[in-house]
C-alpha cells in the first residue's frame, strides 16, 4: 500500500504543478487582452453627457473621445449644437429634404463609429435613391419619450426637418414616469400634461454627468482576471451558471429578486402600474404628434426591439434571469403600442421581421453582453427607416 502512495506521489505532484501553470497561463492571458482592452489616457467608458437643467442631462457641445468597452471601442463627435455627428444649421437649404431621429441611445448609437450608426446608414441610403436629403442625429443615452418631446419643443424643431421619426423602446414607458435627475410630466385635473421637477436641480458636486466620466477598466474578481472574464459571459449567457459558480464564490452573485420595473410592460401581472405607463406615454405622443404636425412635419413612431423580442434563445435567458412566469410575453409592448399608435393615427414602424431575419442568417444585430445593435443592426434599422419614407433599399 505504502509503495503504491509513493508511485502516486509524484504523478500527483506534477498534475498538480501542470494544473498551476495551466491557471498561471490562464490568469495571465487574461490580464493581457484587460490591458489591451484598456485603451488609452483619452478614453471613457460612458457616453459623453452634461448636466441640463431643462432635460436632466444632455451631450456637451464641442466634445469629444474613444468610448472604450469589452465589445467595441468607437470615436464619438458631439457637433458645437450638442448633436452627435457633422455641424448642422437651423436653416435647411432649399431643395432638402430634411430627417431628424429622436430616441436614446439606439439612435445615438455610440457603440458603433458616426457613418455606421442607423443615421449615418439612413444619410447614405436616402441620398442613393437620389435627391438632397439631410439626417440629423437627435439620439441621446438614457432619454425617455418625455426628454425627447422636450428637446423637440426646445431645438428639433428649429431644425425645421419635413420627417421627425421617434425612436421607442420598452423603458421608455417606466423612464417617462421617473422624476429623478429629469423632469417629468403629470396630467393635471384636466387631464392636461403639466411640467414638474422643472427646472431640474443640479446634482451635488461630484455627481453630475460630467463629473463621472471615467476611463474604460476591468476590476479583478477576488484578484483575478480570469474570473472576472468569466463573470462577464456566465451573467447574461447563462445565468442558471452563474448562479452555481456564484455559490461557489467563482463569480459574483447575480443580483436576485423581483424583474425591475422597466420590464413590468411585458406581462399580465402588474396592471395599475402599466397602465399608468401606457396612459402618460400615450398622452405624450399625442401631444408630440400634434405640435410636429403643426410644425408642417409628420412625426413617426420606430420600434426598437430588445434583443430578447428577436432573439428566442434571449428571451429564454431573461426569463431564466429574473424568473418570469407564463404570464410574461415578449410581444405585449409593440402590440400595444401598435394600438397607440392607430389610435393617434401615428404610422409605426416595426423592424422585427428584418431584424429576425438577419439573426438567423448569421448577421448578429446585437452585442450579446451590451445588448445595443452592432453595425448590422443599424443598418437593417436604416435600410427599414428608408423604406417607410418611400425609398427601397435593399436590405443588408
Amino acid at each position: 500500500m505504502r509503495k503504491t502512495v509513493r508511485g502516486l506521489l509524484p504523478n500527483l505532484l506534477v498534475a498538480a504543478a501542470s494544473l498551476a501553470l495551466t491557471l498561471a497561463a490562464i490568469e495571465g492571458g487574461a490580464r493581457v487582452w484587460a490591458r489591451r482592452l484598456a485603451g488609452d489616457a483619452g478614453s471613457v467608458r460612458d457616453p459623453l453627457l452634461r448636466f441640463d437643467p431643462a432635460l436632466g442631462w444632455s451631450k456637451p457641445p464641442g466634445r469629444q473621445a474613444f468610448l472604450q468597452r469589452t465589445e467595441y471601442r468607437t470615436h464619438i463627435r458631439i457637433n458645437s449644437r450638442g448633436l452627435r455627428g457633422p455641424e448642422a444649421a437651423y436653416d435647411k437649404p432649399a431643395g432638402v429634404r430634411r430627417v431628424l431621429l429622436l430616441g436614446d441611445s439606439f439612435v445615438e448609437g455610440y457603440t458603433v463609429d458616426e457613418q455606421s450608426s442607423v443615421a449615418g446608414v439612413l444619410l447614405d441610403l436616402l441620398r442613393a435613391s437620389g435627391g438632397a436629403w439631410d439626417v440629423l442625429n437627435g439620439g441621446t443615452h438614457g432619454w425617455s419619450t418625455d426628454q425627447e418631446y422636450l428637446f423637440w419643443r426646445a431645438e428639433g424643431a428649429r431644425y425645421r426637418p419635413d420627417e421627425v421619426v421617434l425612436f421607442f423602446y420598452y423603458n421608455d414607458l417606466a423612464g417617462n414616469l421617473m422624476a429623478d435627475g429629469k423632469p417629468r410630466f403629470e396630467p393635471d385635473a384636466g387631464g392636461e400634461l403639466r411640467l414638474v421637477n422643472s427646472p431640474v436641480p443640479r446634482p451635488p458636486a461630484g455627481e453630475a454627468q460630467e463629473d463621472l466620466a471615467r476611463p474604460f477598466y476591468l476590476q479583478p474578481w477576488r484578484g483575478s482576471m480570469a474570473l472576472r472574464l468569466l463573470s462577464n459571459r456566465t451573467s447574461g449567457g447563462n445565468p442558471d451558471l452563474h448562479r452555481s459558480l456564484a455559490r461557489m464564490g467563482l463569480v459574483p452573485p447575480a443580483p436576485d429578486g423581483p424583474p425591475p420595473t422597466e420590464l413590468w410592460p411585458f406581462s399580465a401581472v402588474h396592471v395599475t402600474e402599466t397602465r399608468q405607463m401606457w396612459d402618460l406615454t400615450t398622452a405624450i405622443l399625442e401631444r408630440m404628434a400634434r405640435e410636429v404636425e403643426s410644425s408642417g412635419a409628420r412625426l413617426r413612431v420606430f420600434y426598437v426591439p430588445a434583443r430578447f423580442e428577436v432573439d428566442e434563445r434571449a428571451w429564454l435567458l431573461t426569463r431564466r434571469r429574473h424568473r418570469l412566469g407564463p404570464r410574461w410575453k415578449p410581444d405585449r409592448v409593440v402590440e400595444r403600442l401598435r394600438a397607440v399608435c392607430a389610435e393617434l393615427r401615428l404610422p409605426l414602424v416595426d423592424p422585427r421581421a428584418e431584424l429576425i431575419a438577419g439573426e438567423r442568417a448569421g448577421r448578429r444585430a446585437y452585442y450579446p453582453q451590451d445588448g445595443h445593435w452592432t453595425e448590422a443592426g443599424h443598418a437593417t434599422a436604416a435600410a427599414v427607416v428608408a423604406r417607410a419614407l418611400g425609398q427601397r433599399p435593399a436590405m443588408p
